[in-house]
């Protein structure tokens, strides 16, 4: 049974120049270190309102946000003690990034935060294909 996940980051990970690509590599590869990420693409919307996303406290207004979207191929992989996306969410957890690029928020610290109520600039929803 395959899983269909959506990553949403304020983080730019266009896939068109080299420092871009670094962080959309950073986060496939992390990704990888559980499953293996197929059928993925990358998604940007601009001037997107916060209150309808689940970005952190300190994020309000408007923002362009990336959306990451794959599927694996094992089921439940990435569950743990902390939900069913907990194993990713552990992972990807304050994995240094490359900012300043097309980000409209302003991301600090430099890393993917999936954690920190104030400070989370990504998260992931599952769905079940």
């Amino acid at each position: 049974m395959y899983e269909h996940i959506v990553c949403y980051t304020l983080i730019d990970i266009t896939d068109s120049s080299a420092l871009q690509r670094q962080n959309l590599n950073t986060l496939i590869q992390t990704i990888a270190l559980r499953a293996n990420p197929m059928q993925i693409k990358v998604h940007m919307m601009g001037n997107q309102n916060m209150k309808d996303y689940e970005f952190g406290d300190n994020y309000g207004g408007n923002h362009n946000v990336w959306l990451l979207s794959f599927t694996v191929e094992q089921s439940n992989v990435f569950q743990n003690k902390n939900g069913e996306l907990g194993g990713l969410e552990d992972d990807i957890h304050q994995v240094p990034i490359i900012a300043d690029l097309l980000e409209s928020a302003a991301i600090d610290p430099q890393i993917f935060d999936t954690k920190n109520q104030l400070t989370k600039n990504t998260y992931f929803d599952r769905q079940v294909l």
